[in-house]
């Protein structure tokens, strides 16, 4: 009951709001061009870790284990509560959370190197039964959302940002007025920079206990978001939890794998072009030349379509994605990409850059209830910062 109080108070404000918006206080509103919005100095509340790729894949990991336990098991503990006997199944969604974390203790044997030995370490350090923190690295193929862009300035320089929501469904949270597992997201938010031979290789923003990236960049080479894609992947998954040996991979592997093999734009979108998945996604990727912006739409056995930054078209100096298909309408309840387009113009393409795309994405309801963090990279610059957010009311709930 506790997840539907906030949404249906929602839908009683904006039904009754007798503004032309229908959506009333909970309509657009774009921040584009607006000073004071953007503060880099407010990223330095997301913690840096250092992971050496050079070490022991059991324990790489370790320090981020001992120092975030309490919050993976506060993150779990959510989806618990919505499955579980305090949720809307009752006794029977109990027995479906024990079914759900039996059938993830031999799971966490089907999985690829190194994140078998990663999850196996983590669990270890941190003190958290394995079924557990694999569960929470299937999280991204089941409940999720987001805004990710690409645009290039005047000057032919690439700029990448993205939201990442998180959470929607999963307990609303009646005092805080947002979503519980969005908040318990926030307390794991962490960047990573991946190093080998004392050197950096690339970054990444994750959940401390996921093994997989979400939002990367390779320095000098490429930057990488991923979004969810409605799309079947229930047959993929099952026939892996029965030992049934593929090469697919989760999505936030995938991130991960393209920012360890790939060297450059190209080689990213050949690598994630054809990459087998377990389910479906947009891959965002940006790059350093003029034209190096593109979103993959991606099922599970090949590619569906390529968008790529095109300045000889109107408007073609950025891609936007949300979580919606080329050719098809979004979910009117969730509407953002006509929302993002519309701050895009308005913000020009003259006012393109890290300050500019976070404003964008501090517009409602591109930033909304679920939205855990904002992401801004230049992939010369070296700049990469992550931001927690926080939606102020009146704030759509998705």
């Amino acid at each position: 009951m506790l997840v539907f109080l906030g949404i249906l108070g929602l839908f009683a404000v904006s039904l009754a709001d007798p503004t032309p918006d229908p959506w009333g206080v909970y309509g657009e509103v774009c921040m584009a061009n607006t000073p004071g919005v953007y503060d880099p100095a407010d990223s330095q509340t997301v913690p840096w870790y250092t992971v050496n790729l050079d070490e022991d894949p059991k324990t790489r990991w370790a320090l981020v284990a001992r120092s975030r336990a309490q919050g993976i098991l506060d993150t779990l503990e959510t989806v618990h509560q919505f499955i579980g006997e305090h949720g809307l199944l009752g006794e029977m969604g109990e027995l479906l959370w024990q079914i759900l974390l039996n059938s993830m203790d031999d799971a966490v044997f089907h999985l690829p190197e190194p994140y078998r030995s990663e999850i196996l370490g983590f669990a270890d350090a941190a003190n958290i039964p394995v079924s557990k923190l694999v569960l929470l690295n299937l999280f991204y193929e089941i409940s999720k959302g987001c805004t990710s862009i690409v645009a290039e300035d005047p000057n032919g320089k690439i700029y990448h940002a993205r939201n990442q929501d998180f959470g929607t469904f999963f307990i609303w949270n009646t005092t805080l007025e947002t979503w519980q597992q969005t908040i318990a997201l926030k307390n794991i938010l962490i960047n990573v920079n991946y190093i080998r031979g004392g050197k950096t290789v690339y970054k990444g923003v994750t959940f401390a206990g996921h093994m997989g990236v979400l939002t990367g960049m390779k320095p000098h080479a490429f930057t990488i978001s991923t979004n969810s894609r409605a799309g079947k992947s229930w047959d993929n998954l099952a026939a892996w939890f029965a030992g049934q040996a593929n090469e697919r991979i989760e999505l936030i592997w995938a991130d991960r794998q393209v920012l360890e093999v790939a060297n450059s734009f190209d080689e990213a979108i050949d690598y994630l072009s054809t990459v087998p998945l377990f389910a479906s996604g947009y891959f965002i990727v940006g790059g350093r030349k003029s034209g190096e912006g593109a979103i993959i739409t991606r099922g599970p056995n090949g590619t569906d379509h390529i968008e790529r930054i095109d300045t000889s078209k109107p408007d073609g100096w950025y891609v936007l994605e949300t979580n919606y298909d080329w050719d098809k309408v979004e979910f009117y309840l969730d509407s953002r990409i006509g929302p993002g387009n519309d701050c895009m113009k308005r913000l020009t393409r003259a006012n393109v850059g890290l300050e500019g795309l976070y404003q964008v994405l501090s517009s409602k309801p591109n930033l909304n209830k679920a939205t855990v963090y904002t992401s801004v990279m230049q992939v010369d610059d070296l700049a990469f910062q992550s931001f927690i957010r926080d939606c102020p009311n009146p704030c759509w709930f998705v």
